[in-house]
């Protein structure tokens, strides 16, 4: 009996590190696939940006990937799921472990309890890293990207373009660079918050910029309607929080936010008249995560029942790759719902997953016991 148990644990230990090798693979694709696409974009994003080059578009990239593989980890635990189930069917290894009394449910057992652990390694480790990455790549992404430099007039002048946000206007500058803060030759355009209507232009001999204001010297002030007034000192506030895109897709916003932070940001939204509806929905989706990568793998495991047949497995591994993306638009589209305020959040979260996961469960079940 003692060698019976050792045996039945080495087994388990060989398919857990069997499926993680799979998972690990996929994973990695995932993670190059992401990185040579991604790569492409953020050098758009910082051509012609003064202080920025390969090197930070490469970092740039490096800091969305974890936060795009907390995304796409079900289809890498699919996907290594099956990379093991053929692997074991192709050198017989399957038919190896049913002969020898081994029930399916046995050699299942170490793929949910991985699929369970990925789960939780994404729920308290890898969403609350991307959380944090994500929030630094968009504050260095727009402290780049918010100034622009361009060569005019005789010797070439560098002229700076910045973009800075008030309490009460949106402000663009348009300035010859000094040293520590100091600026020539200013013009200083003030925009509305709420519907970004010009309101006045200001052109400054000099100014200075701090972390908290901007401060223009000897100038002129102008503006529709209005006539041309000067001044000696003017002062317009700046705030050093991120500047909000109105058109920024909510829902990839709230995507990227860590578990921890979805309630909070589910309460403030409310408290603001806006709906929490999508916080909720991607803090339960966080939750079912571990869910989601076990109906994965149990979607998979169908093919640990398949005919022997090379050409029945294929058919079955591109049957389990349908289902895992049925899934995912079906997720999506009541997420969609749950958003809309059709369905509860919690619902809408909880449900494709548990029932894929019955499907695939009720499916091996009826092979294996008939």
């Amino acid at each position: 009996m003692g060698g019976a148990i050792m045996h039945i644990s080495r087994l388990d230990i060989y398919i857990f590190k069997l499926t993680l090798y799979g998972i690990l693979v996929a994973a990695g694709g995932v993670c190059l696939s992401i990185i040579l696409v991604d790569i492409v974009e953020q050098l758009r994003n910082v051509s012609g940006v003064a202080n920025a080059n390969t090197f930070t578009a490469l970092r740039f990239t490096l800091m969305r990937t974890p936060g795009i593989l907390e995304l796409a980890l079900p289809f890498a635990v699919l996907v290594g799921s099956i990379v093991t189930f053929m692997r074991l069917a192709r050198s017989s290894e399957i038919v190896a472990m049913r002969a020898s009394g081994v029930s399916t449910w046995r050699f299942l057992s170490p793929v949910a309890v991985l699929a369970a652990l990925v789960g939780l390694f994404a729920i308290f480790i890898l969403g609350p890293s991307s959380a944090r990455l994500n929030l630094a790549y968009e504050t260095q992404l727009q402290a780049l990207t918010a100034v622009a430099t361009t060569k005019t007039g005789e010797g070439g002048r560098t002229v700076m373009w910045i973009k800075d946000r008030g309490p009460d206007f949106q402000l663009t500058i348009s300035a010859e660079a000094g040293s520590a803060g100091q600026y020539s030759n200013v013009t200083l355009l003030t925009f509305s918050k709420t519907d970004s209507r010009f309101i006045a232009r200001y052109d400054a001999m000099t100014a200075t910029r701090t972390e908290q204001s901007w401060t223009l010297f000897n100038g002129v002030k102008s503006s529709v309607g209005a006539q041309a007034a000067p001044f000696t000192r003017l002062t317009f506030p700046i705030l050093k929080d991120r500047l909000e895109d109105n058109q920024k897709n909510k829902d990839a916003t709230a995507r990227a936010m860590s578990i921890w932070d979805l309630p909070r940001a589910a309460r403030d939204a409310e408290a603001a008249g806006g709906s929490p509806q999508r916080y909720w929905l991607q803090f339960h989706r966080k939750l079912a995560l571990p869910i989601a990568l076990l109906s994965m793998a149990m979607i998979a495991a169908v093919l640990s029942l398949s005919s022997d047949r090379f050409g029945h497995r294929a058919i079955m591994a591109a049957a389990a790759i349908t289902a895992g993306l049925l899934v995912y638009f079906i997720n999506d589209i009541s997420g969609a719902l749950a958003t809309a305020g059709y369905a509860p959040s919690w619902v809408a979260a909880w449900c494709p997953p548990l029932a894929a996961l019955f499907i695939a469960l009720a499916t091996v079940s009826y092979r294996e016991d008939g």
